[in-house]
């Protein structure tokens, strides 16, 4: 083989992979603008006051990266109508499938370098051991924060530090160590994984917001209860705090973790949302954490059974499907 044909061997490798993946992909994102209605809708109406059931809902866009190569795509008529037409311009246009891998690694590069930067920026930061635990400090007037999905830091601003009593700093550490005991930092990693993979769906950028709302909602009414504080007591601090930042910086109006990372003019609907809370049994949260993790396991234990369906003979098999069915109807 000469050194050209082995040039144009590798290059249309290459191009059958970007078809293929993106192929998969964009049916993804098609895919994601129908749960994106279904979670807008839900957690608007029905939802709208189930904090953990409406927090809950976003663990509906784990299997999204998984739903390319379902079978409804290829033998339902219905899929291979809406989405076959998409399938032949890919092959044709090649190029529009290496434009969408671009926008995927200029967006991964771009999140990465934020992220690094900020790695960066609190490895300088003073440590301090507060009530046990050990933070970060920073002048910057910022909002307390945690960073980091292995090795969690807590970020505090020296003017909080200075103002607050320790009832208060143990009500703000609460409120940062429960966003690291629920996971939240693993879920925003892999929200972040997702926007950077399905660029494309515009409704990540307000999906992002009101996700963040969410999980925000759910640590105020964990650390209200594990805090056996008041509702008004906890809201108080809550504008205590950006009192505070907004007097050591006047142009301070972007909010981090505890300020539930909005804007200031919507700050009044989040007071509103924590005092409407209610003690919850604990069960309840439980269920919501273990969730995603379940759905993951139901998923597997389905393919194991189909691999043994397949390998049983029909009398073995039919009685594996009526163990099977009886045991979801249970």
């Amino acid at each position: 083989m000469t050194v050209q044909e082995i040039w144009d061997s590798g290059v249309g490798l290459l191009n059958l992979c970007a078809v293929y993946y993106v192929i998969q992909l964009l049916k993804c994102v098609q895919i994601s603008f129908v749960i994106f209605t279904f979670v807008f809708l839900l957690r608007k109406t029905l939802l709208k006051n189930k904090v953990f059931l409406k927090g809950a809902l976003w663990s509906l866009f784990l299997p999204v990266l998984f739903v390319g190569k379902i079978k409804f795509f290829y033998e339902n008529t219905i899929g291979a109508i809406l989405f076959s037409w998409w399938t032949e311009i890919c092959k044709i246009h090649v190029w529009i499938n290496w434009v969408y891998l671009c926008g995927v690694f200029v967006y991964a590069a771009r999140l990465f370098y934020k992220k690094r930067k900020l790695k960066k920026l609190v490895a300088g930061m003073e440590k301090r051991k507060v009530d046990g635990t050990f933070i970060y400090v920073t002048k910057m007037p910022v909002t307390p924060s945690t960073i980091g999905v292995f090795r969690p830091k807590i970020v505090m601003p020296e003017v909080i530090l200075k103002e607050y009593n320790q009832k208060d700093l143990q009500t703000i550490l609460l409120h940062e160590k429960t966003h690291i005991q629920l996971g939240h930092l693993l879920f925003y990693f892999l929200w972040d994984i997702l926007r950077v993979i399905l660029w494309i769906n515009p409704l990540f950028i307000i999906g992002t917001r009101y996700f963040r709302e969410d999980i925000e909602e759910i640590c105020d009414f964990v650390t209200i209860q594990r805090s056996q504080s008041k509702a008004y007591t906890y809201g108080q601090l809550l504008l205590k705090s950006i009192r505070v930042l907004q007097i050591e910086n006047e142009d301070f109006n972007m909010f981090a973790t505890f300020a539930g990372d909005k804007e200031y003019q919507n700050i009044r609907q989040r007071v509103i949302r924590i005092a409407r809370y209610k003690p919850y049994r604990r069960i309840t949260a439980v269920m919501c954490r273990r969730e995603s993790l379940q759905v993951a396991q139901k998923r597997k234990e389905q393919k194991k059974r189909r691999k043994r369906q397949e390998t049983a003979n029909p009398r073995v098999q039919q009685s594996m499907q009526t163990n099977c069915q009886n045991l979801f109807q249970a």
